[in-house]
């Protein structure tokens, strides 16, 4: 049984051993298991380590060659690709330039079509290949210089439409997709310019271009044997390729490209015949892409031979290290065989046999191994006695003293110990931890997992420990104890378990009992003391209420002996047998409120409003206040709750109350303020009179037993409350007020959600 130790899911130990038991040596196989490599597999990797190098710096020589003639590969067709783009774009940018200039043509502005053709034919001279379409904003060709003056002309096709559309929203000039014209009867690709007037479309100005145009562009190029080129547009159609070109324009470029045309730099890619291709794609801001490849058998065949080379020589190199290796280990295995078997012999518990090998190294080895064989015999002696030594000092402790691991398993305990927990490797038996019970400061019950061992073995000191109940069993009769506990860390810092302390403390708590009820009949003595002068002041009280209700007996007579009761008389009457039942009842509650005062109060303590408390309390302490001309400010409706001893805590009240209006009877004025204030964790009570005030040579000694100001008094009362405030954990303490007379101020700690 280990007091807080929750069980874990795991195996179950093997046992330990019992204080003074004497640890032998470790049985032959157990403990370190010889693994790795051998000496003579040490040393071939000795010498592999010096030829490696020498291996890997061949390979990055001839790594860095490879891949120089691959980058200077890269190069070169990303150079051409970027060339092919300049070329492409600055082709674009003059047709561009032209449909720009056109757009702002005045014949084209004031509508007369006739002038603005001989415009467009005269600018068409400079760009062979190309003509001028000019489109109404409802996509009607109205001018197509490919046809003669007044022969019909279509409808421009959707999808020069859905570039129109982007022109005019963005008020640009658009690249058009490779599409086939409905007038050229081929694939035409164009640049589409915007005309407004007014800020509204009016035109759309679109110079198209045959797209053998770009074709003979790229064989203008002069590229290598087997390289190809192609232009892709914005969809991935081809605009122009340099192999079979009149087979594929128009047509969608392979998917892989397709894939990789949006971004510059390199790629492997199939070609739309579907061979392996190493690309190299340069894209226009004009969203056209362009693209050199070879095929990359013919891109790798370079690297590949010198690969080839690189691996032929490092293979020639790491044979002649692995028969060198061989070589070398047969030269040293003999001395160190010889140092494996004085090795062996140690871990035997056999001293070694030391024989010089001639190898310097290894007979010092040897000897070593003959030294610590020595020293660990000798060691072994001196722990068992120093296990002896240790497990004589525990036993005769009269503190219970445990040493549990992770799982709370118990190691070792001493005979005080196990009075409570009879076992040293613990019982997992539940029913066992169930004799075990405990509460905190606010009378709460402790739960297992917040036991001292628990807490412990999560990092958390318990000290100098927290107070548990044994309810008894066949071993130990019930018992109050203290049980601390501390972390038990490793040389990491990592906590390996706790040390766990059991105190008996049955007697304490005994002595602890006769001296809080002897405390009790003290205050109940004090109460009764205080009684006395309470008398004429409870005479006066009750006096006023017996009156009203003889006074209201008299009425009621009259009215029943004055004749027939008529339903106004019925009324009267009624009326006063109310305010009699009103006056008898408050009789009652003061003589319930006296005896409540004066009978011995339990020690138990209970949670309580402090507002309904203090209200009670000042109740009956303010009926000597009330004939005394004693003006009263009473606030006393603050929240919170605590736990006291609630007759205790009157006593305390009535005490402060009677001596704040005793110590008025000689002042002009008489104000009496008793004020409850609450925070965070705690209240306070203030009771402030107009009084003479305290003499300086007694404040310091106010609340010490026998003192008083007062010529007929005893000097017990502010001592009492005092030790009734000290005993719930709070202060009380007097300071002169600053309107005249003394304040008198207690606090006790407030219940907190929790």
């Amino acid at each position: 049984m280990n007091i807080g130790w929750t069980p874990r899911a795991s195996s179950p130990p093997p046992p330990h051993p019992s204080p003074g038991t004497a640890a032998g040596p470790a049985p032959v196989g157990g403990g370190f298991a010889p693994s790795g490599l051998s000496i003579r597999q040490r040393l071939v990797l000795i010498v592999l380590m010096a030829a490696i190098p020498m291996v890997l710096l061949s390979v990055d020589i001839v790594w860095r060659l490879a891949e120089r003639e691959r980058d200077n590969n890269t190069q070169a067709i990303l150079y051409a690709a970027h060339s092919v783009l300049s070329a492409v774009e600055a082709q674009l940018g003059n047709y561009a330039a032209v449909g720009q200039a056109l757009g702002e043509s005045p014949a084209l502005q004031s509508d007369d079509l006739a002038v603005f053709r001989g415009e467009a034919e005269r600018a068409m001279i400079g760009l062979p290949g190309a003509w001028v379409t000019l489109i109404s904003a409802d996509g009607q060709q109205v001018i197509n210089t490919l046809l003669p003056p007044g022969d019909p002309l279509p409808r421009a096709p959707e999808s020069v439409m859905a570039g129109a559309r982007l022109a005019f929203a963005e008020r640009r000039v658009v690249i058009t997709d490779v599409v086939k014209g409905p007038v050229a009867g081929g694939p035409v690709v164009g640049a589409g310019v915007p005309v407004l007037r007014d800020g509204r479309p009016a035109y759309y100005l679109v110079i198209g271009v045959l797209a053998d145009t770009f074709r003979e562009l790229l064989n203008t190029r002069q590229m290598p044997q087997g390289w190809i080129a192609a232009i892709v547009d914005r969809d991935g159609n081809f605009v122009a390729r340099s192999l079979d070109h009149e087979r594929w324009v128009g047509r969608p470029a392979s998917q892989g490209w397709r894939a990789v045309m949006h971004a510059d730099g390199m790629s492997e890619v199939n070609s739309v015949e579907g061979r392996p291709l190493i690309t190299a794609t340069s894209r226009s801001s004009l969203g056209w892409a362009v693209g050199v490849a070879t095929e990359k058998t013919v891109f790798e065949a370079p690297i590949r031979r010198t690969m080839l080379t690189a691996a032929l020589l490092t293979s020639a190199v790491a044979l002649m290290s692995m028969l060198l290796a061989g070589f070398a280990a047969r030269r040293v295995t003999g001395p160190i065989a010889a140092l494996e078997a004085g090795a062996v012999r140690l871990e035997r518990g056999e001293p070694p046999d030391v024989r010089p090998t001639g190898v310097p190294e290894v007979d010092h080895a040897l000897f070593a191994l003959d030294t610590a064989a020595r020293t660990i015999a000798a060691r072994e002696r001196s722990l068992r006695e120093n296990e002896s030594r240790i497990a004589a000092i525990l036993d005769v402790l009269p503190v219970g003293v445990a040493l549990v691991d992770r799982d709370g398993r118990i190691i070792v305990g001493n005979g005080n110990y196990r009075r409570f927990v009879p076992q040293v490797v613990a019982s997992r038996d539940e029913m066992r931890q169930e004799l075990w019970e405990g509460w905190d400061a606010n009378g709460r019950r402790i739960a297992p997992e917040a036991f001292p061992s628990a807490r412990a073995l999560r990092g958390d000191p318990v000290w100098p420990g927290v107070e548990l109940f044994f309810r008894g069993d066949d071993t130990q009769p019930a018992t109050w104890t203290r049980v601390a506990a501390l972390p038990f860390r490793d040389e990491s810092g990592e906590i390996s378990g706790a040390v766990q302390m059991i105190v008996d403390i049955d007697m304490e708590r005994r002595a602890e009992e006769e001296r809080r009820t002897l405390q009790a009949e003290l205050l109940h003595l004090s109460r009764v003391s205080d009684m006395g002068q309470m008398a004429a002041a409870l005479a006066h009280e009750l006096n006023q209420p017996l009156t009203a209700v003889a006074v209201y007996i008299g009425a009621c007579q009259k009215l029943v002996g004055s004749g027939p009761l008529e339903e106004g008389r019925r009324d009267k009457l009624g009326e006063l047998l109310r305010s009699t039942s009103e006056q008898a009842l408050r009789a009652g509650e003061i003589i319930r409120q006296l005896r409540e005062f004066v009978r011995k109060g339990e020690n138990e303590l209970r949670v309580v409003s402090a507002a309904a408390l203090m209200r009670e309390s000042c109740t009956l302490a303010l009926a000597a206040a009330r004939h005394k001309d004693v003006v009263v400010r009473l606030d006393v409706d603050a929240p919170g709750e605590i736990l006291v001893n609630k007759v205790q805590i009157q006593q305390v009240v009535f005490n402060l109350v009677r001596n704040a209006v005793e110590a008025m009877e000689t002042s002009e004025r008489k104000e009496l303020a008793i004020r409850l204030v609450t925070g965070r964790d705690r209240m306070e009570l203030r009771i402030a009179d107009t009084g003479s005030g305290l003499a300086p040579e007694i404040a310091d000694r106010l609340f010490m037993p026998f003192v008083s100001t007062k010529t007929q008094g005893m000097g017990i009362g502010l001592s009492v409350c005092r030790n009734i405030i000290e005993a719930h954990h709070g202060r009380i303490s007097a300071e002169p007020n600053p309107g005249g007379g003394t304040v008198f101020k207690f606090w006790l700690p407030l219940l907190r959600d929790e």
